[in-house]
C-alpha cells in the first residue's frame, strides 16, 4: 500500500457489504413487526366478534325507565340501535315449559334479534302478540315449521298458544341448560308477567343501546345518565365488549 488513499476502495467495498446487510435486516424487522401487529389486530377483532356473538352487539343496558324515556334515548344521534330485552326462566326453574322441557321466554323488538343479537335465522320477527320466534333446537327436536303453533305452559298451569313466525340461532346458554328458547314481542311478553310483579311493566324490560362510535362512549353514557337522572345501578355496561374496546365496564347478566 503506497498511500492511505489506497484504503478508500477497500473501505467502500466493506461498507457496501455492511450497508446491504443493514438494509436486509431493516426490511426483515419491518416485515416481522408488521406481521406481529397484524396478528394482534386479528386476535382483537376475533375476540370482539366472539363477544358480539355470545353476548350481543350492545354497549349499555338501562333498567327501570319508562317507555317514553326509552324512546327519547333511542332517538339520540349517537345511538345506532336500541332494543327492548326481558326474559323469564333463563336459568330454568321458574315453571315455563314447551312440550315438557324448560323454555326461556324472551320479550323484545325486531332490532334486538336483527341488530343487537343477530339471532334471526329464518322467517321474520313476530308481527303481533300471537306470534313467536323459536330456537333451532326446538325446531329440530319437535319437528316444527313456520306457521305451526306451539303451546307454552305457564307456572300456574295455564297455556298460551303462539304461531311460529321464524326461527332463531341457538345460544350457548340455551344449549348448556338443555332448554328451548322463545321470543315474543315486548307487549306479548309483558302480558304473561307472573303475579306479584311490578305494576309498571317497563320495570322488567332492559333497554339495550348500541352506539355508532366508541370514541366518546363514556361521555355519551354520562350525558344520558345526567339528562334522565339515572343511577349507576340502572345503567349496566357490556363487560365483554367494552372491555375489549379498552373501556372501563361493570358486569351485567340477566
Amino acid at each position: 500500500m503506497k498511500s492511505y488513499l489506497d484504503l478508500v476502495p477497500i473501505s467502500a467495498k466493506v461498507r457496501r457489504k455492511q450497508n446491504s446487510m443493514s438494509i436486509i435486516c431493516i426490511v426483515l424487522a419491518v416485515f416481522l413487526v408488521t406481521a406481529i401487529f397484524g396478528m394482534a389486530d386479528m386476535f382483537i377483532r376475533g375476540q370482539i366478534l366472539q363477544a358480539q356473538q355470545e353476548n350481543g352487539n350492545w354497549h349499555i343496558g338501562i333498567r327501570n325507565i319508562s317507555d317514553e324515556d326509552a324512546k327519547l334515548i333511542a332517538s339520540r344521534p349517537e345511538v345506532a340501535a336500541a332494543a327492548d330485552y326481558g326474559v323469564f326462566n333463563y336459568r330454568g326453574g321458574q315453571g315455563y315449559t314447551l312440550s315438557g322441557k324448560n323454555v326461556a321466554v324472551c320479550g323484545s323488538n325486531e332490532s334486538a334479534v336483527t341488530e343487537i343479537f343477530a339471532a334471526l335465522d329464518k322467517g321474520s320477527f313476530p308481527a303481533n302478540g300471537d306470534e313467536a320466534l323459536v330456537t333451532n333446537n326446538a325446531k329440530n327436536m319437535l319437528h316444527l315449521e313456520i306457521g305451526e303453533q306451539i303451546v307454552i305452559t305457564m307456572p300456574d298451569g295455564s297455556e298460551r298458544a303462539y304461531t311460529i313466525s321464524g326461527f332463531m340461532n341457538n345460544t350457548v346458554g340455551i344449549m348448556s341448560r338443555d332448554s328451548y328458547g322463545v321470543c315474543l314481542t315486548t307487549e306479548s311478553f309483558r302480558a304473561i308477567y307472573p303475579d306479584g310483579t311490578s305494576s309498571n311493566p317497563a320495570d322488567y324490560t332492559m333497554r339495550l343501546l348500541k352506539f355508532k362510535s366508541t370514541r366518546n362512549i363514556q361521555s355519551s353514557i354520562a350525558e344520558i345518565k345526567q339528562q334522565f337522572g339515572l343511577s349507576d345501578e340502572q345503567v349496566s355496561e357490556n363487560t365483554e365488549l367494552l372491555g375489549l374496546l379498552g373501556q372501563s365496564s361493570n358486569s351485567f347478566m340477566l
